[in-house]
């Protein structure tokens, strides 16, 4: 093998056995034990170049539930901090630890244990470099969040779908429920103008779920985001909870999983992968009249016990009870 070849099997400078080492912890995401070495290897060359890794930035040391792992890093990553000096390097691979979440400045001062001032200074070197940037964070807007340049913000710092420059976005998520809830109608009721209130029968099996309704939004080109089903998901949360919509398992799999040590069936969907189906709650008036006498407010009154004429609470001060009284 000639030279080229060797340099471009073995990236970042590395040598054969650093590489096949570094192969091998890159295989176990949540890291290795210091014990753990590959077949080929002996103990005392495992440890050596075990070292050599870690004096390259290749490695990291990791605690993971007490426990001291090595865990690989990107050789890009790796590269980048072989070229910046030790307190630059501290911090940066500290930033870099926290992915796309970001760390904030407190936090990063305790993991780096820098001064305030070398922190700062050398925070404003790394982005002067566009090693990081920093970023602000939806739920606290004070902080200032550093991560790695080319680093996607996750969610969490977003606000995801629903903040537009970390406002939430009121109106886009209003526009989304009304169109959802509209699709779940859709889907919900037979169109029989011969028959008011027709329902479907119990194993009626075209309620949406999640996916489909997601479906619908995206070839509607109702937005221009690509939500995802979490995404979907927690807009038809909020449909059921203000009772517009009702969240049921689907009529089979809700007989067959039910079972009668399942106290919880709404855990069953997570469980067994089943995907929620989503139905329409449909609106009921009253056909009775309404007078004076059935809208008194004490027989719905949550204080009613402490009513007294000397009481805490008293007919004589009740703002309901003169609303009443004035019908």
């Amino acid at each position: 093998m000639d030279g080229a070849a060797g340099a471009s099997d073995n990236p970042h400078g590395l040598s054969k056995e650093e590489w096949i080492f570094y192969q091998f912890v890159q295989s176990k995401p949540n890291g290795i034990k210091f014990s753990d070495r590959p077949d080929e290897m002996e103990v005392k060359e495992a440890f050596e170049t075990m070292n050599m890794l870690l004096k390259k930035n290749a490695l990291e040391v990791i605690n993971l539930n007490g426990e001291n792992m090595v865990r690989a890093i990107d050789l890009r990553d790796a590269e980048k901090a072989s070229r910046l000096n030790d307190e630059q390097r501290i911090v940066y691979n500290a930033i870099r630890a926290s992915g796309g979440d970001g760390i904030w400045t407190k936090d990063l001062k305790k993991k780096t244990n820098l001064h305030t001032i070398v922190l700062n200074r050398t925070l404003k070197t790394l982005e002067q470099k566009q090693e990081i940037k920093s970023v602000k964070h939806v739920k606290y807007p004070t902080r200032k969040i550093y991560m790695l340049f080319d680093t996607t913000p996750s969610s969490e710092v977003t606000g995801g779908a629903w903040y537009t420059d970390q406002e939430l976005d009121t109106d886009f998520i209003d526009s989304l429920k009304a169109a959802c809830f509209k699709y779940i109608l859709g889907r919900s009721f037979p169109r029989n103008e011969a028959v008011r209130d027709a329902v479907f029968g119990p194993d009626y099996e075209h309620y949406p779920t999640a996916n489909e309704v997601r479906r619908f939004i995206t070839e509607s080109r109702i937005s221009s985001i690509d939500l995802s089903v979490k995404d979907i998901g927690s807009l038809l949360d909020v449909l059921v909870y203000d009772g517009e919509v009702e969240k049921r398992l689907p009529f089979m799999v809700g007989m067959e999983e039910l079972s009668d040590d399942d106290d919880d069936p709404s855990s069953l969907g997570e469980e067994h992968g089943i995907q929620w189906i989503y139905k329409a709650s449909r609106k009921t008036r009253s056909h009775l009249p309404t007078e004076a006498l059935t809208e008194t407010p004490c027989g719905r009154c949550s204080v009613f016990t402490f009513c007294k004429e000397d009481g805490p609470i008293s007919p004589f001060s009740c703002e309901y009870f003169k609303t009443w009284l004035d019908w």
